[in-house]
């Protein structure tokens, strides 16, 4: 007997509710929901319409060829295959799997005491339960190092700190050296003040050379526009969309804040709009310009249906609901619709960069964008920010009254002692 397997949206419809039920947080929900949205787009690319094993293989090979190239990263290839095991789970068994890929034992073995004291020192410094999960094991690596020189935790020196980070952690756990950098400062500063002098450098100070952040593509003015111009006015879907884009864009406000944004929240005669972040859980307020004022307006009063929901933006079928799904489709909808490249990485969240990067070019401070972006620390705005050439032109040196007295431009740039000039340049 063939087994008969569910439709495919149903079912990734039922695997969003359980992973609502089970926890996660709102922030994450729109990466789940964008990975199902990839499933069911790509199964309808091949006529299908239910789940199946075999789709979900031919799914795979497409992400690790996509992985391969470089086109998504490890990390979100490692994201979306947990994401099918959970899809797949659910339709084989009818129960969502959330546990982990698989059980790992220990791979480094310390003894009791030591065991013990890894607990103690992540205890002693306010983490949350899933930071001292990640922060475990690296934690047992380091102390295990010292073990296998027959040292104790007591007794580790900077000898053995510095061969550690140097010797071991760039062999066996380079994937992952910035929490084995804060596994590292959290041991040493706790053996430190509990005993152990052996230890004389202070290791809180460390800090990894190269901070890794992806920049994050935005869509410029022009594209914004095409985009806002591409949404269908003469329908509900259409009018709502584009209230959400321009918000978006105004604001800099996350997506899934704009979903929340209730209507008890826009304050129509000082323009503004106030939201409680779901990231930070911090409250902001958003300046709201004239025309998503009044796209606002226009869907509200006149294609929003009549609903006791508080939430502004609503499905458009009954029975009404706000809206639970992320808006990557909906970006990519427009942006196929206005003409504009599909690039890697770049969804409805580059309209949050697009917003800084607009106020930062037109001379707003960056301390100022900050805090509109809703950031606790200016360091979180270095994904967001593009190089302004015209802004760093005024920084740019003038060398040329700067002698060259050796190197290579020394004899190559129409050089003369008295004045030092570049004249010339490397071309004379």
């Amino acid at each position: 007997m063939i087994k008969s397997y569910p439709l495919l949206k149903p079912l990734t419809d039922q695997l969003m509710k359980e992973v609502r039920a089970y926890g996660i947080l709102e922030v994450s929900l729109e990466q789940y929901q964008i990975v199902c949205n990839s499933i069911v787009r790509f199964a309808q690319s091949s006529q299908v319409d239910s789940y199946s094993p075999e789709l979900m293989d031919s799914y795979k090979d497409n992400l690790d060829t996509r992985c391969s190239s470089g086109e998504i990263c490890k990390e979100y290839h490692r994201f979306q295959l947990r994401v099918m095991r959970m899809l797949s789970s659910l339709a084989e068994s009818g129960i969502v799997d959330f546990s982990s890929t698989k059980s790992h034992p220990l791979k480094y073995i310390v003894s009791d005491e030591t065991s013990s004291l890894v607990e103690i020192i992540l205890n002693s410094y306010p983490i949350s339960n899933a930071t001292k999960k990640d922060l475990r094991a690296p934690t047992r690596h380091f102390l295990w190092y010292a073990e296998q020189f027959g040292i104790k935790p007591q007794r580790i020196d900077d000898t053995i700190v510095m061969s550690f980070l140097i010797n071991e952690v760039l062999v066996s756990n380079s994937g992952s050296t910035g929490r084995t950098l804060r596994c590292v400062k959290y041991a040493t500063e706790y053996l430190r003040a509990h005993g152990n002098d052996c230890l004389h450098r202070d290791y809180t100070l460390l800090k990894l050379k190269n901070d890794h952040r992806r920049i994050i593509p935005a869509y410029s003015e022009e594209e914004i526009s095409g985009i806002a111009q591409a949404a269908d006015t003469d329908s509900t879907i259409g009018k709502r969309d584009l209230a959400i884009i321009l918000v978006a864009y105004c604001t800099g406000l996350r997506g899934i804040d704009i979903i929340g944004i209730k209507l008890s929240d826009i304050d129509w005669h000082n323009h503004k709009v106030s939201v409680v972040q779901s990231k930070t859980h911090t409250p902001i307020v958003s300046e709201l310009n004239g025309a998503t004022l009044n796209a606002l307006a226009d869907y509200i009063l006149d294609w929003r249906p009549k609903c006791d929901i508080p939430e502004v933006f609503v499905t458009v079928k009954a029975p009404y609901r706000r809206l639970s799904k992320g808006f990557g489709s909906m970006i990519d909808k427009y942006c196929e619709k206005a003409g504009v490249s599909k690039i890697a990485f770049r969804g409805f969240h580059s309209l949050r960069r697009s917003f800084e990067t607009v106020m930062v070019s037109r001379g707003v401070p960056i301390e100022t964008v900050s805090q509109m972006m809703g950031h606790k620390s200016i360091i979180e705005d270095k994904p967001y920010i593009t190089h302004d050439t015209h802004q760093i032109s005024f920084v740019a040196m003038d060398f040329s009254d700067v002698p060259i007295t050796s190197g290579f431009y020394f004899g190559h740039t129409g050089h003369t002692e008295s004045t030092g000039s570049l004249e010339g340049g490397a071309g004379a």
